[in-house]
């Protein structure tokens, strides 16, 4: 569940206490009216110069007021008790909340496979590098512009896909494998593919390719793509865990402004990390989707502990116009976006990713961010808008 500071209870406002010029004049009213009344009612036979006619006249009616007075500050500092208790219960809640919020997983490794670059792909891109072409497509009678990996598909089969994912999927993880071997512990398997495959072929192919030498506690192979808001249901277990998250946007058929890749991240909770005494390359800060566009900035910018004089840069993909504006109009209406430094489109010169939309953001994002020492800010679409902070460790 996503960290939803609005459900928290509101802080409650402190009572006004009892204004004491105002009970010095009922007071002073009381004595008036106690003493007239004391003579109205004297009796004609006692005296009027003892001790008792004072105390009845004047001491009486001053205690009275006096006791109003104390009444009425005690209840106020029984009510003012409750509510500093309240707003202490308040404070503490949401503390835990923005640590909650706040926690972030460490990337201990990437690899991967693009048409532009097998390493250092932003500084492929930074120089205007692209893979984005245009051919004739038989299949669909039209003019596709695609980037594909080298070499392409040349058997447009099932048993030509499977073997050619067999080897580019193998060459990703042989890369990680000095990581994998490095940082072992609770380690699980998150594998994001296309549905070209069912998941019985994907398995099949992840047990042939995957070294038996690193233990594995589970393999999650799923079809649909939810950008990076798993990170967002990890950070919520608490567990201490790795997770090697394969992303791969294969074609069997050349799809239109897309770009193939494989993709692999090994991340390390913030329990992880912290039990093993290692520090990350980057922190890759819980993401958030965009439901309400002013809450949202509010929130992604808390998580990624970032401030209206922060310096980052912006990445996007496949951000829908009118959105856009919006988060944009957000983000300087709570003065973010004079921070921004530069802007990357990935669309426009990686191609859109696809179904690795998630994958391929963030090792862009975690490689700008060791180059320039800035952090990041993500917005992606992909089913809902979401948005993340990635910054250096």
């Amino acid at each position: 569940m996503p960290v939803d500071l609005k459900q928290n209870p509101k802080m409650k406002q402190l009572p006004l206490p009892p204004d004491k010029s105002r009970w010095l004049i009922v007071i002073a009213l009381c004595v008036v009216a106690g003493a007239t009344l004391a003579l109205y009612l004297w009796p004609r036979g006692l005296s009027t110069h003892s001790a008792w006619f004072w105390y009845c006249t004047l001491v009486t009616p001053f205690a009275f007021g006096l006791a109003g007075y104390i009444i009425r500050l005690r209840h106020y500092e029984n009510k003012r008790d409750r509510i500093l208790w309240w707003n202490h219960l308040h404070q503490n809640q949401y503390d835990e909340q923005i640590i909650l919020g706040q926690r972030a997983v460490g990337v201990l490794g990437m690899s991967y496979v693009t048409p532009i670059a097998s390493n250092k792909l932003v500084v492929a891109l930074l120089r205007g590098g692209t893979a984005l072409q245009t051919q004739y497509s038989l299949t669909h009678q039209s003019v596709l512009t695609t980037a594909s990996l080298s070499p392409p598909l040349t058997i447009f089969s099932e048993t030509g896909y499977q073997s050619r994912l067999e080897s580019v999927l193998k060459h990703v993880v042989s890369q990680l494998n000095t990581e994998l071997l490095q940082f072992t512990g609770n380690l699980s398997v998150r594998l994001l593919h296309d549905g070209t495959l069912d998941n019985e072929h994907i398995l099949d192919i992840w047990q042939k390719i995957f070294p038996a030498s690193v233990t594995v506690h589970g393999v999650n192979i799923v079809k649909h793509n939810d950008g990076v808001i798993w990170i967002d249901e990890w950070l919520d277990r608490k567990d201490a865990s790795l997770v090697l998250s394969i992303e791969i946007n294969l074609f069997l058929q050349p799809r239109n402004q897309q770009a193939e890749s494989v993709s692999a991240l090994l991340l390390a909770s913030p329990s992880w990390l912290e039990r093993q005494h290692t520090k990350p390359q980057i922190w890759i800060h819980r993401p958030v989707v965009v439901e309400r566009t002013d809450e949202s900035v509010t929130d992604v910018a808390c998580w990624g502990k970032m401030t209206p004089d922060s310096p980052w840069y912006f990445w996007r993909s496949r951000v829908k116009g009118d959105v856009l504006v919006n988060l944009l109009q957000s983000m300087d209406k709570q003065g973010y976006l004079k921070g921004k430094k530069g802007e990357m489109i990935l669309d426009d010169v990686f191609g859109k990713p696809g179904t690795a939309v998630g994958n391929i953001m963030l090792i862009c994002a975690c490689e700008h961010a060791t180059v320039s020492g800035l952090a990041q800010w993500l917005i992606a679409d992909d089913k809902t808008t979401q948005m993340v902070i990635v910054r250096p460790a």
